[in-house]
This record gives C-alpha cells, sequence and structure tokens, in this order.
C-alpha cells in the first residue's frame, strides 16, 4: 500500500517512532542503520521493497500498491533466551489486531502464518540481533496481503489470498498490530507464556488434523494437537506424543 498521513497518524498515536522511505531494499535490511534502531519501538514504512524476503530466505513478493509491508524493531533489555515465545507473541497480536478491525475468521498456521479460509494472508519475518548478554533487539518484519489482484496472485509461494478487510481500515493495521504485540509483551514479561496457550491453541490452523511437518531431510506425520505451556507444538503419532520446539519446520495438511 502507499504510505500515506492516515498510516503515520495512527502509529504515532500508539506511541512508537516512524521512520519511512519510497523505496528500500526491504524494511528488515533498513534496521541494520543503528541511527533507526536506536529509536526503538520504531516502525518503518516504504512504498517499495525491492528485495523483500522471508522465513528461510525466501522471496516475500510485495506489489507496490496491493501489499502492506513494514518492520517493528523493539529492543529488550533482557536476555534473548527468556523471549523464545516471541514468534507465539507475534502471531495472536496479529490475529488480535485484525479481530479490533473487523476480521473474526483468521488462524495462525506454525509457526506464525497468519490464515484465511486456508489461504495465506500475512507472513512474518523475526531477526534477532544481541546486543550484549542482557539486551537485544528484535527486527520483525510484516507483510499482508491486501488487494493483490488475481492475476498477481501466481507468482506468490503457496496459497495466497486478499485480507478481508474493510478499507478504511487498512491505514489502522499497522499501528494496531504493534501497539497490540507491545501490550502482550508486557503481559508475557509479567504473567509467563500461560496466558498466550490458550488464545494459540483456540486461533490454531489445522488443529486434530493429520499434517506432514518437513525440515530438510527430516519429515514427522501426525495428528497435531496443539502447543503446550512452553509453546511446544504437541503431535500425536499413533499412541505417542512428540513435541516440535524448531519454527524451522514447515507444515502441510495430509487428505
Amino acid at each position: 500500500m502507499f504510505i500515506d498521513y492516515k498510516i503515520k497518524n495512527n502509529i504515532k498515536q500508539m506511541g512508537i517512532n516512524i521512520f519511512s522511505k519510497n523505496h528500500v531494499s526491504s524494511t528488515n535490511d533498513y534496521l541494520n542503520y543503528s541511527y533507526i534502531r536506536d529509536q526503538a519501538p520504531i516502525i518503518v514504512l516504504s512504498n517499495s521493497q525491492r528485495h523483500s524476503r522471508g522465513r528461510r530466505s525466501k522471496k516475500w513478493v510485495n506489489f507496490q500498491g496491493s501489499s502492506l509491508g513494514f518492520s517493528l524493531c523493539l529492543r529488550f533489555n533482557k536476555s534473548l533466551n527468556e523471549y523464545s515465545a516471541l514468534s507465539h507473541l507475534v502471531g495472536i497480536s496479529i490475529i488480535e489486531a485484525c479481530k479490533i478491525l473487523g476480521n473474526q475468521g483468521l488462524t495462525i498456521k506454525w509457526p506464525n502464518d497468519i490464515m484465511q479460509d486456508n489461504k495465506k494472508v500475512c507472513g512474518t519475518l523475526i531477526e534477532n540481533l544481541v546486543d550484549s548478554k542482557n539486551s537485544f533487539y528484535s527486527m520483525i518484519g510484516f507483510g499482508f496481503n491486501i488487494s493483490i489482484p488475481d492475476n498477481l496472485m501466481s507468482f506468490i509461494d503457496g496459497c495466497p489470498a486478499n485480507l478481508s478487510i474493510e478499507k478504511n481500515n487498512v491505514s489502522l493495521l499497522a499501528g494496531t498490530t504493534a501497539s497490540v504485540l507491545l501490550k502482550n509483551i508486557l503481559l508475557f514479561e509479567k504473567s509467563g507464556f500461560t496466558p498466550f496457550q490458550k488464545k494459540w491453541n483456540e486461533s490454531m490452523y489445522a488443529k486434530n488434523r493429520n499434517v506432514i511437518f518437513k525440515n530438510k531431510n527430516k519429515e514427522i506425520i501426525g495428528k497435531l494437537l496443539g502447543i503446550d505451556n512452553k509453546g511446544n507444538l504437541q503431535i500425536q503419532i499413533d499412541k505417542k506424543i512428540i513435541n516440535i520446539s524448531d519454527i524451522n519446520y514447515s507444515m502441510r495438511l495430509l487428505g
């Protein structure tokens, strides 16, 4: 989407800094500049990302004027190990933000793809930069499909679709998502992961369905049960339950 004053004003109202450029390689890459990163929390906006990317270095197709891509940079004054659930919080926060803006039908596909009617409408990329033993930066890239024409959908991997959202609410999407995530991080720091286990399981894509997980040469086939109180996926294989914590596994439905 083209970045306008409505998007910027909404972000400012949430108490979050903004950096905006017309063209960048990717908004996550722009956070390599310390003078931008040190303004965290800050959102980097751009009308065009020439080399946007997703997880595992996959290319994320960003159609100028039809996609909403931005990056949120946060600074944590604790060890990176204490935020192993950050990916879960991001996914839950997108679901909750979209509910606020009128879309009640989204689910989370492991680890944090956002699905609508079995099609992907949003992807995320989390990259962390350790600053010291007890502090780190997290650069969180968001890519929403908003109004991509049908003839261009074929250029996107997987089964993509546009997010169902009223046109007037598109300008609220970045600010609302970031604000909800910041509130969820505070709740996580206060109460741990327990409040989020139920939320994740309620919004989980393919729960109680037979699925296949792949990561390089590893393959796991079983019934998806949900996540445990530590955020690990639980898969039932015959009468045995195994846990998956590696977010590099990709998942698809069987049958």
